[in-house]
């Protein structure tokens, strides 16, 4: 594309958004056919699509390159579940880190860890070492590339003005920025913001609001851990990777993007867990609706009325006292 104009920014994210809706509705669709006999798998996909930090947040940041981190990484346990053409997840991870390096941390530790869970769960078969190793050192390689060689050789007059050139609309300094600075760089330039005291109260209110889905998820792992048997050490290890998110909170203070990512690695462990029968959707006596839909009921509605997170801010709502009261008071009933 010679030159780049918003309306074909926003048609690719519109796009690259619609096909991460197809591949989660034939994923979900095969993950009910066949494992999801009393409709509680129905019930844990309906909560998963109204948490604040997953689909609302995606359509929210539309644009930016965090949604295809999340495919990738989608993509990636959905062939390691099939185990067919498991070639292409270093494949995968590689386009990933290149489309953004937090893949590194945000999502390519989930992926890992759950090779790992795979090799040992069948019997250390040899394909699944190979695919394992190739990622590791594939990974580390594109790091190591995006290291010494991903810095513009323009100076940043020329490169800015460059950039302008290729586009029919106002390019931003912080744009520029994340283009131009090397990874070094960008640590320094997002931790200056990081003893922001209202970013940080409005990450523990996001948290707060959270905290349905982070005991459901916890809720989810016991169940997991309990099936695991011998490879006890390994699910754990793959919870760990799942929150990986945290490492980079110090040190960038997008919050409310990197709890997204977290709550996204989780729930697509916990759904890869389902397909492998790890987690026996049978045994789920919690998502059974029996006891408290309405609880179940007013946990969604909270969530949909709530609306998505915020990438910088994640708590949108901190000058809206009464909403604010009306969230906190659900999510705490």
């Amino acid at each position: 594309m010679p030159i780049v104009r918003i309306e074909d920014v926003r048609l690719i994210a519109l796009v690259a958004y619609c096909i991460f809706l197809v591949l989660l509705l034939v994923i979900f669709y095969f993950l009910l056919r066949y494992k999801d006999k009393s409709g509680r798998l129905f019930r844990l996909i309906l909560f998963f699509c109204a948490v604040p930090a997953t689909l609302s947040l995606t359509v929210r940041d539309l644009g930016r390159f965090d949604l295809f981190l999340i495919v990738i990484t989608l993509l990636s346990l959905t062939i390691l579940s099939l185990k067919r053409h498991i070639w292409l997840i270093p494949v995968l991870m590689i386009t990933a880190l290149f489309i953004h390096e937090g893949f590194l941390i945000l999502c390519a530790p989930t992926i890992v860890a759950a090779i790992i869970f795979v090799y040992l769960w069948d019997k250390r078969e040899k394909r699944i070492l190979f695919t394992l190793v190739v990622s590791a050192i594939s990974v580390a390689g594109a790091f190591f590339v995006l290291y010494k060689f991903g810095n513009p050789t323009l100076g940043y007059e020329e490169f800015s003005r460059f950039i302008q050139s290729r586009a029919t609309f106002y390019i931003t300094d912080l744009s520029v920025q994340e283009c131009y600075f090397g990874i070094k760089d960008h640590i320094g330039l997002a931790s200056s913001s990081l003893l922001d005291a209202g970013s940080l109260v409005n990450f523990f209110m996001a948290l707060l609001i959270l905290s349905p889905a982070i005991l459901i998820l916890l809720n989810l792992w016991s169940h997991a851990l309990k099936n695991c048997g011998a490879q006890r050490n390994a699910c754990r290890l793959l919870i760990l990777a799942t929150l990986s998110g945290l490492v980079v909170l110090p040190i960038a203070t997008d919050y409310g993007r990197w709890l997204s990512e977290i709550i996204f690695c989780n729930f697509f462990a916990i759904f890869f867990l389902v397909s492998r029968d790890i987690i026996k959707v049978e045994e789920l006596a919690e998502y059974s609706g029996g006891s408290f839909p309405l609880l179940f009921v007013s946990i969604l509605l909270t969530y949909l009325l709530f609306g998505p997170l915020h990438d910088w801010n994640p708590y949108p709502y901190k000058d809206n006292i009464i909403y604010s009261a009306l969230s906190i008071i659900s999510v705490l009933f």
